[in-house]
């Protein structure tokens, strides 16, 4: 008898352990795989990771963890996402740290102003925490943020109702096999470690700074104090931002965001408002949108301010060379090449323009006298922001613009001839010339034959011409940064 139960109960564990596991196989295949795609890499290298990003949409479209790589050596990861409240922030840093120790979470603000624990979007909340494993912590962030029985999705869903499938996401996904792709069976992971690029160029809104504040008041604040409290219990270094954006007038946002600084100094950390840091971003060329987020060059100012001063005041190790990192190079490859095809695949002739300011690659930008870029504003400033480059004031921790606010000087001159310009980004350089003449260049030289219009690349590997090509206004040459070989030429009409 005994051994008859023995039997049966072990039957029992063996059906429920394949039952089980036939369930997490089809909940894999089933689910969405935005919170996986985020996710995953991070776990994957969680352990070396000495920075991570928090926040929302601001934050995840821009802060760039690869750029930091390249230029700075730090390992870091963005787990921000779109609409996460500073409660949800503060349930996904405790995610995160179930798997890691860094050496500073960077928390980003913007969403302090919500009065609500969750924002609108039950489909943004499962992108912020489907990813991670289910866990006690886990558990413990479903009930909390979910605990208003008034509190509903953009659905009109009840959030406690909800509960069930954050915990078993089979129960949201078990129908949607009508939905499945390719992208199901073999996921593409975030190659950007978190980050996300948003590609367009949009004219500000107009906006308005103000100095006023709000009182602390709603959920924002009560969970910022945690989540700084939680990661200095830890022993880790917190840095608050509120990223750039055009404020619009009579904005709420500013008014909770401008209360940080209080909260900030009280627990002596670092807050880093962008808003009211005019050198470092220009709204005329980093827009994605006319009033929220930024564009690629944005981000790209955006996170080497950030890098330059995590490696300098936070002493931040540089991992670059190192054997146990040898992952990261290639992830920065693969990253590298998946910013140059963004940008020959790039159709819209400014946006293609605000590519250019990729601090990857080296620029040659060829200009016939007669283009409609010397009369089109948008135009003009995209052609300057491509040779803009941060330097930083020593013991301020303030930015101005390198070369001036327009550095390419000679394109504001008289026309007299197609121009030339080589922005050399590993020399940190900029040339030109105009009607003719040669450039020198940490490669070699770019020569304007002056007959003709064409400019010459000449680089270790040999040479490569560019001609005007009629009815065009910019012919542009992307160059590796190091080599000067031409990875992609273009000619486009504005």
């Amino acid at each position: 008898m005994m051994k008859k139960t023995m039997k049966s109960a072990l039957s029992a564990a063996v059906f429920l352990t394949v039952l089980i596991a036939l369930l997490a196989g089809l909940s894999s295949l089933l689910e969405y795989k935005g919170g996986r795609e985020k996710i995953a890499p991070f776990m994957e290298r969680a352990e070396q990771c000495d920075v991570l990003f928090f926040g929302d949409s601001h934050a995840y479209s821009g802060i760039y963890p690869m750029e930091l790589w390249e230029n700075y050596g730090i390992a870091s990861y963005n787990l921000a996402n779109y609409d996460l409240t500073i409660p949800v922030s503060y349930w996904v840093m405790r995610n995160a740290l179930l798997t890691c120790k860094p050496e500073v979470v960077v928390l980003d603000v913007n969403q302090i102003w919500k009065q609500e624990k969750l924002c609108t979007s039950s489909g943004d909340l499962h992108t912020g925490l489907d990813g991670f494993p289910l866990t006690r912590t886990k558990l413990k962030a479903i009930f909390d943020l979910m605990d208003d029985p008034l509190l509903t999705d953009e659905d009109g869903q009840r959030y406690m109702d909800l509960r069930p499938e954050f915990i078993f996401p089979f129960i949201k996904y078990h129908a949607r096999w009508s939905e499945l792709t390719p992208q199901d069976l073999k996921p593409r992971y975030n190659q950007e470690l978190g980050g996300e690029r948003n590609i367009a160029v949009a004219p500000p809104d107009a906006y308005e700074i103000t100095a006023s504040t709000a009182d602390e008041q709603g959920f924002g604040f009560v969970y910022l104090r945690r989540f700084i409290e939680h990661c200095q219990d830890m022993g880790i270094r917190v840095m608050l931002t509120n990223l750039p954006y055009p404020c619009r007038n009579n904005n709420e946002e500013q008014l909770y965001t401008n209360a940080v600084v209080y909260t900030a100094e009280e627990y002596g950390i670092e807050y880093f408002d962008f808003v009211y840091m005019d050198q470092i971003v220009d709204y005329s060329t980093d827009c994605y949108d006319p009033a929220s987020h930024l564009n690629p060059s944005g981000a790209w100012k955006v996170t080497d301010f950030i890098g330059q001063h995590l490696s300098q005041a936070y002493d931040l190790p540089d991992h670059r060379g190192e054997a146990a990192y040898a992952a990261w190079e290639s992830d920065y490859a693969a990253y590298r090449d998946l910013k140059l095809q963004s940008l020959c695949k790039e159709p819209e002739p400014y946006s293609f323009l605000m590519l250019l300011a990729d601090p990857s690659f080296s620029t040659v930008l060829l200009i016939p006298k007669d283009s409609a870029l010397y009369t089109d504003d948008l135009a003009m400033q995209l052609a300057e922001n491509a040779g803009r480059r941060h330097l930083m004031v020593p013991d301020m921790d303030e930015a101005v613009w390198s070369d001036s606010l327009m550095p390419l000087e000679l394109l504001l001159q008289e026309v007299n001839g197609c121009y030339l310009a080589v922005i050399d980004r590993n020399a940190g350089t900029i040339g030109e010339c105009m009607g003719g003449g040669s450039l020198s260049t940490s490669f070699g030289s770019v020569t304007l034959d002056a007959s003709t219009g064409a400019a010459t690349v000449e680089n270790q590997s040999g040479s490569f011409q560019l001609s005007i090509q009629p009815g065009t206004d910019v012919h542009a040459a992307v160059l590796d940064k190091q080599s000067g070989e031409v990875l992609y030429e273009r000619a486009v009409k504005l």
